[in-house]
């Protein structure tokens, strides 16, 4: 019990539980719709946003957050609009947000002392704010997965069906790959996304 006099024990206690529950719900639906390599492109993407946030002075979280939800959506419309395969435009997308990324970092005057911890995570290093910013997605989360359950039940396990049946299968897949760029941020800080 001696351990939880410190903030950082607590903070990472906290951040499992939240990242847990994240992974719990939207992790089942991205294994059953075969969408895994995404969370790998999307976490990679939001490097960018991590450079953007750090080059104009706010908290990279909300630069990750808004590159991963861009990334999700325009993944998701030229997968469903164009003839080219889902991994392939993952690729791109993943290859060009870690470039920018870099750009944005080697535009901004000073040294970038933490960026790449949104990369290799830590999850002893997790400050309370965001905690409290991993908690609110977790929120997000469970509200969309609750309003919208049967419908990520009909496109995952049969798409021609959930639009035979009047599901927007379009909508509905956006707003999944969006639950999962919204887990993938919660976890920047928290787990190691980069495995090469």
């Amino acid at each position: 019990m001696e351990l939880f006099q410190y903030e950082f024990i607590r903070n990472a206690i906290m951040a499992g539980i939240l990242a847990s529950i994240a992974c719990g719900i939207v992790g089942s639906y991205v294994v059953v719709k075969r969408i895994v390599f995404m969370g790998g492109g999307i976490s990679h993407a939001a490097f960018g946003g991590v450079g953007l946030g750090y080059l104009l002075g706010v908290n990279p979280i909300f630069g990750a957050i808004a590159f991963s939800l861009l990334s999700t959506i325009g993944v998701g419309i030229i997968t469903k609009k164009s003839n080219l395969r889902e991994d392939t435009v993952i690729g791109v997308v993943w290859a060009i947000g870690m470039a920018m990324g870099i750009i944005f970092i080697a535009m901004s005057p000073g040294y970038a002392p933490d960026l790449f911890g949104y990369l290799f995570g830590n999850i002893l290093a997790v400050p309370f704010v965001d905690i409290v910013i991993m908690f609110t997605l977790d929120i997000i989360i469970l509200i969309l997965v609750f309003s919208f359950y049967r419908e990520f039940l009909a496109i995952c396990f049969d798409e021609e069906f959930a639009m035979v049946s009047g599901v927007p299968v379009m909508r509905t897949y956006l707003l999944l790959l969006c639950l999962v760029a919204i887990t993938v941020v919660i976890l920047m800080r928290v787990c190691l996304l980069y495995t090469s």
